[in-house]
């Protein structure tokens, strides 16, 4: 199996911070699945999402991953039918804890 390519995000990801995130976005090329680390973010907006939308867009038939850990941002993802477009994931410590 592939090894993945993986990005991070913290704190807030509004519309002050959407260019810092449209270059994260931009080294996925789709030769690989990619991962979306969202397990410290706290706070996303539209802004943010229509990033995740065009990187969609981008890359259609790469295999797209989002971690997610803070139940506010699971929230906004599920009421946006993120899940549509992407597999979301637990942040992978939750995952080892379920399984002890």
């Amino acid at each position: 199996m592939e090894r993945p390519h993986v990005v991070s995000f913290n704190g807030e990801l509004d519309i002050w911070k959407e260019g810092d995130v449209e270059a994260t976005l931009s080294v996925f090329d789709g030769t690989v699945p990619a991962v979306v680390d969202l397990s410290a973010v706290r706070y996303l907006d539209s802004a943010f999402l229509s990033a995740l939308v065009r990187l969609r867009r981008r890359l259609p038939d790469c295999t797209i991953t989002l971690v997610v850990e803070t139940p506010s941002v699971r929230r906004v993802l599920e009421l946006t039918e993120m899940h549509r477009l992407f597999q979301i994931i637990d942040a992978p410590w939750r995952d080892a804890q379920r399984k002890s």
